[in-house]
């Protein structure tokens, strides 16, 4: 898988920092972080270190890797961590489901989206 910044670098997109929105983040491997399939950029380090310690005050809507739903997770969600990335589920069974068999269900396969 390519990264994302090369391709939104490539369109000549622009973000802002989630954590500090008024300041540009930069498109590269080391101001990025995901939260299951979502891909986060930030303007430094600091503000990195802040969305990973809180990944739920910062990420907005998310995508459940199991049920394809879109949600914006609480405290009470079900949760996990696989390769170091947080993931956040929509139901307790989208959460058993990943957890027999994460590598299906830890990167983003277009063939299985909803059309």
């Amino acid at each position: 898988m390519q990264d994302p910044q090369i391709q939104l670098l490539e369109m000549g997109l622009t973000f802002t920092d989630p954590v500090e929105p008024t300041r540009p983040a930069v498109l590269d491997a080391a101001h990025r972080s995901y939260v299951n399939w979502e891909v986060y950029f930030f303007a430094g380090e600091d503000t990195k270190r802040r969305f990973d310690a809180d990944p739920l005050r910062w990420c907005g809507h998310v995508t459940d890797p199991v049920s394809h739903q879109r949600f914006v997770p609480g405290s009470g969600s079900p949760r996990t961590v696989y390769e170091g990335r947080p993931y956040f589920f929509y139901t307790p069974a989208s959460a058993d489901t990943f957890l027999q068999n994460p590598p299906m269900f830890a990167t983003v396969n277009f063939d299985m989206m909803p059309m």
